[in-house]
């Protein structure tokens, strides 16, 4: 059973790590599987660098809960942690998610530690590379465990194209299944975004989905198939379509509608804009299979939405209505 994780003041977190073996505690490995900081007490004068020093150190999610602005904290302080909660109606939920999968919340919150300073390029090169080294984790395997033998869906046609004038429309042609986001269709998505980057006389491309949503996210059918997690790196890396997106997105406009899952909000968020309807909801379910966000989401969704709000949204594993995503700025306008 899991131990329950003690809540520590500012002072506590510099006290508890006064000694080379104080991180050891807050490593899943040995320990607590997250560190949460008491916010509504404050930290001695002068210890700010060392208290971020500390939380940046950590090799597991630090949550700080907290009564602010009563009490005011540095600004070096708030900043170093991965999740600042003043509504605290999340934190079992967060907690779950955290202890349940220990490995996958570590992953994510020190791949949103190192993108918040690097590039998109670098940024997705450690995203792939952290996602095919969840892909050979216990936490990923006893996921695969509950579902049956994966298949692959080779569908003929998954994008339907049409070019009017000078607007190349791209709809996502798997209603059926809820438009998931299939190989096949990654593989259609890519060529269909190489045509657009060689086509100067088209102005922009338009991407919607077919039928009851936009995309549900990976298709999960497809999971698992890939057994050797380091092909499946160099294959993301020679289809990049986030990569494409972002080099593309003042000619892109995702038009989405319903359901928005995984890779069905990360890749829109690379596009200059986003529009949904009313009605959409998203969410970052990844952290429930043992995963992280892996179609680019940890780069598109971090330089929208910020390191701190997308840490907590993808360990919540919530979902969010579309007004909350177009105050957060993770889409552009609802229509």
């Amino acid at each position: 059973m899991t131990s329950p994780v003690p809540i520590l003041s500012p002072d506590e977190l510099l006290d508890a790590f006064a000694t080379p073996w104080g991180l050891d505690a807050y490593s899943h490995a040995v320990g607590h599987a997250c560190l949460l900081l008491d916010l509504s007490r404050p930290l001695a004068a002068g210890r700010e660098e060392d208290a971020v020093r500390a939380l940046m150190g950590l090799p597991c999610p630090t949550l700080g809960l907290g009564a602010l602005p009563q009490v005011p904290q540095p600004h070096g302080l708030l900043a170093a942690l991965d999740v600042v909660l003043i509504n605290q109606d999340e934190l079992p939920g967060m907690l779950r998610n955290i202890q349940a999968h220990p490995l996958a919340a570590a992953t994510l919150v020190q791949l949103l530690r190192h993108n918040s300073r690097a590039s998109i390029e670098d940024g997705l090169l450690a995203e792939s590379l952290a996602y095919a080294m969840l892909q050979g984790s216990q936490e990923f395997r006893h996921f695969l465990a509950g579902r049956g033998t994966p298949i692959r869906n080779d569908d003929e046609y998954p994008l339907l194209i049409t070019r009017l004038g000078n607007i190349l429309d791209i709809t996502l042609n798997r209603p059926e299944k809820r438009n998931a986001y299939s190989a096949a269709m990654r593989d259609a998505l890519y060529e269909a975004l190489s045509f657009l980057a060689a086509d100067s006389s088209l102005e922009r491309a338009e991407v919607r989905g077919e039928g009851g949503c936009f995309c549900i996210g990976g298709d999960l059918e497809e999971f698992g198939l890939s057994t050797d997690t380091a092909q499946a790196h160099l294959i993301r890396m020679s289809r990049p379509v986030g990569l494409m997106i972002s080099q593309l997105a003042d000619r892109i406009e995702f038009h989405v509608h319903r359901a928005c899952i995984g890779s069905g909000i990360e890749l829109p968020a690379f596009a200059k804009r986003v529009t949904a309807t009313a009605d959409t909801f998203f969410q970052l379910p990844e952290i429930t299979m043992g995963l992280i966000p892996g179609a680019g989401g940890t780069v598109s969704i971090l330089r929208r939405i910020g390191r701190q709000r997308m840490a907590q949204w993808a360990l919540s594993a919530r979902r969010i209505k579309a007004a909350t995503a177009l105050e957060w700025g993770l889409i552009d306008a609802v229509v």
